[in-house]
């Protein structure tokens, strides 16, 4: 008879309870990462090999004449070996997958080989089809009178099949590809089959075609589980009871919510090397454009990332801030590390009490000073612990050793925080209270949404006026001097946009004003009407302000409007006119102490109305024209066309639901703040006049410009005609990137004055002298009258 086991010392082990979501394939970032590196990289391919033949046929022939001494039998034999490798790696490769078990996956890769053989094919006929172009003779001249395929249909297959079967992985395999395909590339170009350039694309091309397919289709999920993350926590003595996964809209990476067999509730953090580049293109855009000092630095290590984070949790606990606290960082194997924090029960961060915000600010204020930062304060992620005191969230992009800029940034981003949930007002007199004057007025210089993280600026979207508000109360509870934004941009996206606009516009003008004599054009010129274009150009800002002021309800200086005009054409000269334009009108009337709402409504209407202005007129002038002459002012039928294409679409997409809820969300508050503004404007017959003849003086005045230059080089152009040209190419300025349309209008009104039947050299010299007169003469006195404005603090 057998005898009973012996009794166990100690509790029965508890049974691991697992909620887990994973699914079979998912598609890696980092595939999407690579995809775009390739074709990148096939792209500067393309545009050196079209620039640049005679240099790539030079280095073609200079490597063959290094490898001239190679002997013929040892060519040969390499040819040989290449062919018969790409062979039997190929096969061994489906032998292995099918002695694997992953016939899907072998399915996958050989119709990706086929699809690049395909893609290489098709593009080997389309270089071929103009054997005369210099891509063409980039790839396929190997040495003079010698030539070659374009593209290397094999090569590219073979590198399409490997990244599917993700053969690189594996060291042995890895070696082994790589040996094969150096003997092919070496024996392809001794034998001249090939280019350089051709044995560089075509396995850019195949690993695109591979990448590609294994992003699209997804590959084999084998990222640790949940119980697999549970026995490595157990590994240092953490020993879980429950774990259960926690869904996240962006994931950069796993949260589980755990509880220890000691009842210890625990949020696991689980960061897998395949999800280290979500988000890595934007943050690396972040440290390009903003200086480095703001921007978090783009963590595109797994190490690295799971080190800051462990460092920031250990630094803040050091400091006595309430914070989740660390228990353990550990590895899950070769591309996952498991990061596990104590967080007990929790309440949201929702209409806080004073001693509440006393108390964030008091553990900021011990953050601060030891020398941290935290960048993660967002009304989301603060919370309450079962005492009502308030716990930051885990730090995450935070820094240790952080400069005062970087300091001055978090209480900012804390300062906006507690303005969302407890009001500006409240928000401010508790920042107050544990900042100095100095400290709190360096937050307003960091009032601007570009310096703030994501999720804030995000949050900020839901009220526009909230910094303007913030700013405004600051200088209300404080006597500080205000001071101007601090530039914490490298550069702006919209800066290159417009020089590169400019330089196609320069381009295309230099090369229209080639074909003019413009000195015989000049000397041929009636003078007299020059100062009628001069007083013309003076009449547009007189008008601009008269428009301006009857769209506003309150007294404006008259005088002094004017002077905002003339200063707006400097800031438009620096910026997209609409841009500008807007930015210091709405500055001028925040200084005129309209609310914010008010001072944005005013603007936006002045805009609307003459936008509805423009297009009457347009249209006016149009029919005019028509009616008078037919063939005056041909318009294209394609004009037409391109018109009922553009109102198609948006029929269709106001007809799916998405695209028509988001038009409304933006469109309906708008016009709901500015319709008690607007009836307003119709309740007041003064406002009214001054409102409707600025907006026509406006037009009037910049048609009139126009047209007296086109009487000064002696065009017998209608005033009609004159007017569609101007306002047409006004349309064209206010879409145009560059700043004042520059290059865009000067093209648009030539070209129209020269459809009108207008002499080219002609039209050239009058749009030149309109530009001189409203855009480049202006832009000085601009300048003069924006820092009169500013001396003046009324903008």
């Amino acid at each position: 008879m057998a005898e009973p086991d012996p009794p166990r010392d100690g509790p029965e082990p508890a049974t691991l309870e697992v909620s887990d979501v994973a699914s079979a394939r998912i598609r890696r970032p980092l595939d999407l990462l690579r995809l775009i590196g390739l074709l990148l990289g096939l792209a500067v391919l393309a545009g050196l090999a079209s620039v640049a033949s005679a240099t790539a046929l030079a280095g073609n022939e200079d490597l063959a004449r290094l490898l001239s001494g190679v002997p013929q039998i040892l060519t040969r034999g390499l040819s040989l070996a290449g062919s018969l490798g790409v062979i039997t790696v190929s096969a061994a490769l489906v032998v292995r997958e099918i002695l694997r078990g992953r016939g899907w996956r072998l399915a996958e890769a050989l119709l990706t080989g086929l699809v690049a053989i395909g893609i290489v094919d098709l593009l080997n006929l389309t270089i071929s089809s103009d054997r005369s172009s210099s891509l063409h003779a980039s790839l396929t001249d190997v040495a003079r009178g010698t030539t070659g395929r374009p593209l290397d249909a094999y090569l590219a297959a073979l590198f399409a099949l490997a990244l599917v079967i993700a053969v690189l992985g594996e060291p042995r395999w890895r070696s082994a590809f790589w040996t094969v395909v150096g003997v092919y590339v070496a024996s392809a170009f001794l034998a001249r089959q090939a280019s350089l350039l051709t044995l560089i694309a075509s396995p850019l091309i195949g690993a695109a075609a591979g990448v590609a397919a294994r992003y699209l289709a997804g590959s084999g999920n084998d990222r640790p589980d949940a119980r697999r993350v549970a026995e490595a926590l157990e590994g240092r003595g953490i020993v879980l009871r429950s774990i259960v996964r926690v869904p996240r809209r962006h994931e950069q990476h796993r949260e589980y919510q755990a509880v220890t067999s000691d009842e210890l509730p625990l949020l696991v953090q689980v960061f897998d090397r395949d999800l280290v580049a979500t988000g890595a293109v934007y943050r690396i855009y972040r440290r390009l454009r903003i200086r480095a000092d703001v921007a978090a630095p783009p963590a595109l290590s797994l190490e690295r990332i799971a080190e800051r984070r462990s460092l920031l949790a250990l630094a803040a606990a050091a400091a006595d801030v309430r914070t989740p606290r660390f228990v353990a960082g550990v590895p899950c194997g070769p591309d996952t590390i498991v990061l596990a924090y104590e967080q007990p029960e929790q309440a949201p961060f929702e209409n806080p009490t004073d001693d509440q915000l006393d108390d964030l600010w008091a553990n900021l204020t011990k953050l601060h000073e030891a020398r941290m930062t935290h960048r993660g304060l967002t009304a989301e992620r603060l919370s309450l612990d079962s005492e009502a005191r308030v716990v930051l969230p885990i730090p995450t992009d935070g820094a240790v050793f952080a400069s005062e800029l970087r300091i001055s940034l978090d209480r900012t981003q804390a300062l906006i925080t507690t303005a969302q949930v407890a009001g500006v007002e409240r928000a401010v007199q508790a920042a107050r209270s544990a900042l100095s004057v100095d400290a709190l007025a360096a937050t307003v210089a960091l009032l601007q949404p570009i310096a703030l993280p994501t999720a804030t600026r995000s949050a900020l979207k839901e009220d526009s006026g909230l910094l303007e508000s913030i700013r405004d109360e600051i200088r209300g509870q404080t006597d500080y001097e205000a001071s101007e934004a601090i530039r914490v941009e490298r550069f702006r996206p919209r800066t290159v946009v417009s020089i590169v606009a400019a330089v196609v516009a320069g381009y295309l003008l230099v090369a229209q004003l080639g074909s003019v004599d413009l000195v015989s054009v000049f000397a041929e010129a009636r003078w007299r009407w020059v100062p009628l274009v001069l007083l013309a150009s003076v009449g547009t800002y007189l008008a601009a302000a008269l428009c301006l002021t009857g769209f506003v309800a309150e007294r404006l200086p008259f005088a002094r409007t004017v002077l905002v005009q003339i200063a707006a054409s400097f800031v438009g000269f620096v910026a997209p006119p609409s841009v500008g334009g807007l930015a210091i009108n709405i500055r001028y009337l925040r200084r005129s102490r309209l609310s914010p709402t008010a001072a944005a409504t005013s603007v936006g209407i002045s805009q609307i109305s003459n936008a509805i202005f423009h297009a009457v007129l347009l249209i006016g002038f149009a029919t005019a024209t028509g009616v008078a002459s037919p063939q005056s002012l041909p318009i294209p039928g394609w004009a037409f066309a391109a018109l009922g294409v553009l109102a198609l679409l948006l029929l269709m997409l106001l007809a799916i639901p998405a695209p028509r809820r988001w038009l409304l969300t933006r469109a309906i508050p708008p016009l709901r703040e500015a319709l008690p503004r607007l009836v307003d404007l119709l309740t007041s017959p003064v406002k009214l006049v001054e409102a409707v003849s600025g907006a026509l003086l406006l037009n009037g005045c910049y048609i009139a410009a126009l047209w007296f230059a086109v009487r000064a080089f002696g065009g017998g152009i209608d005033i009609a005609p004159v007017a569609v040209v101007y306002l047409a190419g006004a349309a064209v300025a206010s879409v145009a990137p560059t700043p004042g349309g520059l290059g865009a209008v000067e093209i648009a009104l030539s070209t129209g004055l020269a459809g009108a039947g207008m002499p080219s050299a002609t039209a050239v010299s009058a749009v030149l002298l309109f530009r001189i007169a409203t855009f480049w003469l202006p832009v000085p006195a601009g300048w003069v009258a924006l820092h009169v404005l500013q001396r003046r603090s009324a903008v």
